[in-house]
């Protein structure tokens, strides 16, 4: 596993950003109608392995076991990893543990084959080039036990068309900032054939569409908000640094983004839409 005393290069870590991405993981459930799982496995057997990579506060983790039978719950073990040792809970429960990982190095040799599902989410465009995510989902992959399941979930580079110039100013500059890291938030559109050329079976996907603007939820359209603001607040700091050869955005129209944005997501109607793509698979015996 990574160094537990190694500097994080998380590029979003702050004081504030568990809130953001606590947030942001409601907003994902909301879009994916209340599921976590979206691969066919039986959450109700007994004693099953579930791993989550990136896992930050393991957020993602509490909700799934909350959402099972305390009997069932109880009888699984979870696994939590993240190169932010900080986020992690300070008192989990016994069967739930959180290890230091950093996605580009390499995994415990214990953990292959071990787990019956592995999940990750808005993670695929740490590692970089298309050759280091192939490489990345490869030793993902390795971790899964035979006729166990790997999900993953990414944003996809979408906004619809009655959606606000604001969002799609600030849509397009969280592209370019994850573009001038070396990576691309298109690998997710490249991993259904990469499962299936790693051997996985049963490979499928899902697109699911998030409305961040007006609904008849006025909690969770305030949930939206504080989400988008926040994100975009530090999307936009850093992009606002970017050479303009790196940008789709004029760098003078950059510093105006946040405000108008604020008023888009305060306006009566709010169109404000991302779009999800889910991706799982199964190992063959």
């Amino acid at each position: 596993m990574g160094d537990e005393n190694a500097e994080s290069s998380y590029v979003m870590h702050s004081d504030s950003e568990l809130t953001r991405l606590t947030l942001q993981h409601e907003m994902i459930k909301d879009a994916m109608g209340g599921q976590l799982v979206i691969a066919p496995l039986d959450l109700r057997a007994s004693s099953l392995q579930i791993l989550d990579c990136c896992t930050a506060d393991g957020v993602w983790i509490r909700e799934l076991q909350s959402s099972l039978p305390p009997e069932v719950a109880k009888q699984h073990t979870f696994v939590g990893t993240d190169n932010e040792k900080s986020y992690f809970p300070h008192d989990p429960p016994k069967n739930t543990t959180y290890y230091v990982q950093d996605v580009h190095d390499p995994w415990p040799v214990e953990w292959s084959d071990r787990f019956d599902l592995v999940h990750q989410r808005l993670a695929l465009a740490c590692p970089g080039d298309e050759e280091a995510t192939k490489s990345t989902i490869r030793d993902l992959i390795r971790m899964v036990k035979p006729e166990g399941w790997i999900q993953l979930v990414e944003f996809i580079e979408w906004t619809d068309d009655e959606d606000g110039p604001a969002w799609k100013d600030y849509t397009t500059c969280l592209c370019d900032m994850i573009a001038f890291i070396g990576s691309t938030v298109k690998h997710i559109d490249h991993v259904k054939d990469w499962f299936q050329d790693l051997g996985l079976v049963n490979v499928e996907e899902k697109v699911f569409e998030g409305n961040y603007g007006t609904r008849q939820d006025k909690m969770l359209q305030a949930t939206a908000m504080k989400a988008v603001m926040m994100t975009a607040t530090m999307i936009l700091g850093v992009t606002s640094s970017l050479p303009q050869e790196m940008l789709r955005v004029s760098k003078d129209r950059i510093p105006n983004i946040l405000t108008d944005l604020e008023k888009e997501m305060k306006a009566d109607q709010t169109h404000a839409h991302w779009r999800y793509k889910v991706v799982w698979g199964r190992k063959p015996e």
